[in-house]
This record gives C-alpha cells, structure tokens and sequence, in this order.
C-alpha cells in the first residue's frame, strides 16, 4: 500500500490510516447488544471501537455480516492509499449513500 494521507473517523477520534495496525471483532457479551469493532493504532493506549450496528442472531449471519464489514475496512483502508489525494473514511449510517436505510460499508471520501 503506498503511503498517502488517508484518515479514518472512529468515533471522536480522527487517525491516519497508516497508524491502524489490527482489526478484531468483539462478540456482544449480551444479545441486545451489537458486535463491536475494535482497531489497534500505533500510539494509542487503548483500543479503539467502533459500534457496527449488526446484533447477533443465534444464527451466524450477524457475525457473517460483521466480518464482512471488518474485511470490507482493510478493502477500504487500501481503496483510500491508492487514491492520489488522500482520502476519508468512516463508517456509513442510514442518511448516507443510497438513502435506503440500511447503513452498509465503509464511506471513502476523497480529500482533493
């Protein structure tokens, strides 16, 4: 991956998507609750998290969609390197994209 300014939003914080070293799924400790997505970034004490919005569902397709939307970060984070002028990333929620509602994937802005 070249190197390029790609930021990516995980709640509060802002990070260089260079800095992102590790990605994990949590498991949701109780069912109302929704699988988390955790980032390990250099120069960050603590793990930072990342609420997907996908539940568990006693079935496996929850923990299918979530790993899906993890793999589909690093596809993303790559996505951004090779824009040549840097680029944005965040989580998508139901106003963007589409306007469906349904709030998949990753949104790659281009900074330029």
């Amino acid at each position: 991956m070249a190197k390029r300014d790609v930021w990516v939003r995980v709640g509060d914080d802002l990070v260089r998507g260079d800095t992102v070293v590790g990605v994990t799924v949590s498991d949701p400790h109780y069912h109302h609750e929704t699988f988390k997505i955790m980032l390990k970034v250099t120069g960050h004490r603590d793990h930072l998290w990342l609420n997907s919005g996908v539940r568990d569902d006693d079935q496996g397709a929850g923990r299918e969609q979530v790993n899906a939307l993890a793999d589909a970060f690093v596809d993303t984070l790559a996505r951004g390197a090779a824009m040549p002028s840097g680029a944005l990333i965040r989580l998508g929620t139901d106003e963007d994209e589409d306007g469906d509602g349904d709030g998949s994937g990753w949104v790659l802005s281009s900074l330029g």
